[in-house]
């Protein structure tokens, strides 16, 4: 099944309720007392892992939070948000515009523009989505796109996003990839259905989209490699270079996604001998000790520390709502590692 990760801080007090979101948040969201007057930061939300997805389902009092541009250059997050509210709404100050987000449609929100987000008491499920993903061009798609639930797509999209929730907790490893992918394409469509004109010719962003795809699929592969890239793909090797210069170029692009699959891996595992050769070698690496040394570069930890850190009792809806509503923050040390990683490494 899908792993997931749970926090709930609606028993505890408002400042260690915003010491906790800040933990979990803080490379991300600013949350600076000029902009938080009258914010609760009390929540409650669960995450799921999918390949390439995250999956929110979250509640919470009223805030405000803040993706400043400072905050974007050190840390882009070039992900897509789907926004689903069952109660509640936002309004979101981005660009010299103001958008009304609320559960009459879906929103498919640009994470990776400064803005304002100021929410009333919410909730929501959401889906966070790469922008390759989806074919997102944030230099030709506007920043905020939404589709009526009203209309005949926005109610099937409502379906099937309701449909993925209620599956995630029974799906197995291959149908789990099954979900993410056939959700992630119905997503493609519907954006470049609503939002590509007519006239519309084939951009670099194309490119980028496509090259980030065939590294995403063949991130196992050893023979991963730029010329293979090209042959594939039928590209220059300027080409590629160029696409993904602003990334450190290829080479470095795969070595940081593969250790970011790495790092998920090591955090779940169980505890036992030759677990991290066993992750070094699914992610391409011929030699452990070249795969520890360039992780704990990246990561500033080594691998054999990392293992086990996610790891949790086996899922129990109400067995895990009972304990958790006791208000003993301690016991989230594991999903609060969890959702921090997402916020700041899912990309």
């Amino acid at each position: 099944m899908a792993a997931s990760y749970y926090v709930n801080t609606f028993d505890l007090s408002e400042n260690q309720a915003r010491k906790i979101w800040r933990e979990i948040v803080d490379e991300t969201y600013e949350l600076s007392s000029e902009n938080s007057e009258g914010s609760d930061y009390r929540f409650s939300t669960r995450m799921w892992f999918a390949p390439n997805i995250l999956f929110f389902s979250h509640r919470a009092k009223a805030n405000t939070i803040v993706r400043p541009s400072k905050l974007i250059e050190r840390h882009p997050t070039r992900l897509i948000k789907v926004k689903k509210f069952s109660s509640g709404g936002e309004t979101i100050q981005l660009g010299g515009e103001e958008f009304q987000l609320d559960g009459s449609a879906l929103h498919f929100v640009d994470q990776n523009r400064p803005k304002i987000e100021t929410y009333t008491d919410h909730e929501l499920v959401s889906i966070f989505l790469p922008y390759y993903s989806i074919g997102y061009d944030p230099s030709t798609h506007p920043p905020v796109i939404s589709i009526s639930l009203e209309s005949a797509l926005g109610r099937f999209l409502s379906a099937t996003i309701d449909a993925a929730f209620r599956e995630l907790e029974h799906l197995s490893q291959n149908e789990n990839l099954a979900l993410a992918e056939s959700l992630a394409g119905t997503l493609k469509n519907v954006l470049i259905s609503r939002t590509k004109p007519d006239n519309y010719t084939n951009t670099r962003n194309d490119q980028v989209i496509s090259i980030k795809g065939y590294i995403e699929k063949n991130l196992k592969n050893t023979w991963l490699c730029a010329d293979r890239i090209c042959q594939e793909l039928n590209l220059s090797r300027a080409t590629l270079f160029r696409c993904l210069a602003e990334f450190g170029g290829v080479n470095r692009y795969i070595l940081s996604r593969r250790l970011n699959k790495a790092y998920r891996d090591l955090s779940e595992a169980q505890p036992v001998r030759g677990v991290v050769k066993a992750v070094a070698e699914r992610w391409g690496f011929s030699s452990q000790a070249h795969f520890s040394r360039v992780f704990k570069d990246e990561f500033n930890v080594s691998p054999v520390s990392l293992v086990g850190r996610w790891v949790q009792k086996p899922f129990c809806a109400a067995a895990t709502d009972n304990a958790h509503e006791q208000g003993s923050i301690s016991q989230y040390a594991t999903d609060i590692a969890a959702l921090k990683w997402a916020y700041e490494r899912y990309r």
